[in-house]
């Protein structure tokens, strides 16, 4: 066979070749260059939980509130009662040491309602995207959001892994309270969830959402001057999480 020959069929054989690859794995491998280059730049997205590095509880003493129908104790005494504030669902408790803690509700599947409404997707489609499982609880969809990074989109996975993947990639950036020192799991008597950012790691806001099938509770501890670092160890924020607990409705909504 000429040399011109073997030329154009070398060329015909490559060109068949990165057809098929291309119907087979063209949208995977386009979901995957985007996710890591895309996302590089975001820390964040390459982090999935892992264990709090501290679990111990505070044992100073400690002042009990109720707000919502959620009972929980705060590790300190100093509330300024003057500057509390409350509106809808959202407590915020000033303290004269400067910190802060923000305390909300959300009512059972808030953030898989949420998704499926400002997306306009429908139910049936995203279940068959992601799963059952993934819907069955706010914290099922956020366990199963958080786990996703760019290097599990491969060029190699099925067309509907890699879309499913990349969309769960968008929503973790945008959704995902900053993480940057840190993102935990957390468990207590009644709850589940994860917490955003580590105070060992002098971060000016700490978040930690935690869910149960009935509902869910979220607290943000910081200062109350912008740009300072609280003054807040992991074994306070701990006593806040594992005493929270639901009760009557009808319980004041004051501190005692």
């Amino acid at each position: 066979m000429p040399k011109w020959a073997r030329i154009l069929a070398t060329i015909g054989v490559a060109v068949v070749l990165v057809g098929v690859y291309l119907s087979a794995f063209g949208v995977q491998t386009g979901c995957a260059l985007m996710a890591r280059y895309k996302f590089r730049s975001i820390p964040e997205a390459a982090k999935t939980p892992v264990a709090l590095p501290d679990a111990s509880v505070s044992v100073a003493p400690h002042k009990k509130v109720s707000y919502f129908g959620y009972e929980f104790e705060l590790p300190w005494d100093d509330v300024d009662e003057q500057n509390v504030k409350a509106f809808g669902t959202v407590h915020v408790t000033y303290f004269h040491s400067g910190n802060i803690v923000w305390f909300s509700t959300f009512p059972p599947k808030n953030f898989v309602n949420e998704i499926s409404k400002s997306t306009q997707t429908d139910p049936v489609l995203m279940r068959q995207m992601y799963g059952d499982n993934a819907f069955q609880s706010d914290y099922a969809f956020t366990s199963r959001m958080l786990q996703i990074t760019p290097s599990k989109i491969s060029p190699f996975s099925s067309r509907k892994e890699a879309v499913s993947g990349m969309m769960l990639l968008i929503l973790k950036t945008i959704a995902m309270p900053n993480a940057d020192s840190g993102l935990f799991s957390i468990h207590t008597g009644d709850f589940k969830g994860f917490q955003y950012c580590s105070p060992q790691s002098q971060s000016t806001r700490i978040v930690d959402d935690l869910f149960a099938d009935d509902g869910g509770v979220e607290f943000w501890f910081g200062l109350n001057k912008k740009g300072a670092v609280p003054d807040i160890s992991q074994a306070q924020i701990n006593r806040v999480l594992q005493s929270v607990r639901k009760v009557s409705i009808s319980a004041p909504a004051a501190s005692r």
